[in-house]
């Protein structure tokens, strides 16, 4: 028997032979009882195995899985406590609730026993449906797994028309739009973590409107998300900037 079963302090008869177990147990006995039992698979990040080790479900409390769509991208932020190192995040997406794909990773530096909260900007331009799934597959180090509620997002078509271009762009581009009364817009320019760097304010006239942005060429090359605020709707565009 494994000298292992230390949190025990017993006797067990087999074939009329008794065998102690525990701290202050024998392994003398039978020289060769053997056992027919099954064992528990070992995976290769397991650094044991024996019948207190489970590596399958990954201990972690979620706080928390959000999200919203804005034209089209879905910005999705979750929290976490881990008791356990965690290797990354994936990211799964689904139009049904039943087929569930993997739309992207997220892999940072997770504190134990911490409230983080963490997030990712998912590409929609190319779903179809209004109502979209998502869920979280949590991968520990050691190979364990948790999933996270579903979460459902419902788009919201907007009614105004904003073009950009050029679109990429190097060092500036121009919004167009159609705006039905005098007002005051307001763009904001976000990276690919949800980070507002630039906002900008500008009264606008009722008909169509030209705004020039500048000064695009300090920013790294990359994909940013064009947020205006026009009339209390809200539109979204992808704006890649290139050098």
């Amino acid at each position: 028997l494994d000298n292992r079963f230390d949190s025990l302090n017993s006797v067990i008869n087999i074939k009329g032979t008794s065998y102690n177990m525990g701290n202050g147990g024998s392994t003398s006995g039978d020289a060769s009882p053997g056992t027919r039992s099954p064992v528990q698979k070992q995976t290769p990040a397991q650094p044991d195995r024996d019948w207190r080790y489970i590596g399958v479900v990954l201990p972690i409390q979620f706080l928390g899985f959000n999200g919203n769509a804005l034209g089209n991208t879905a910005l999705l932020n979750w929290s976490i406590i881990a008791t356990n190192a965690i290797d990354r995040f994936e990211i799964e997406r689904s139009a049904d609730n039943n087929i569930f794909i993997k739309t992207g990773t997220v892999r940072d530096n997770v504190l134990l026993n911490q409230s983080q909260t963490f997030s990712f900007n998912d590409d929609i331009s190319t779903v179809s449906s209004n109502i979209i799934y998502y869920r979280l597959k949590v991968i520990g180090k050691a190979g364990e797994i948790k999933y996270s509620n579903i979460l459902i997002i419902i788009r919201i078509q907007t009614k105004t028309l904003v073009t950009v271009m050029p679109n990429p762009t190097g060092s500036y581009t121009i919004i167009r739009f159609f705006v039905e009364k005098e007002s005051t817009i307001t763009l904001r320019l976000m990276d690919n973590l949800g980070k507002s760097i630039l906002i900008q304010e500008q009264r606008v006239l009722k008909g169509n409107n030209s705004i020039q942005l500048t000064g695009l060429g300090k920013y790294s090359s990359g994909v940013y998300t064009l947020q205006i605020n026009i009339n209390n709707e809200i539109v979204t565009q992808r704006l890649i900037i290139s050098k």
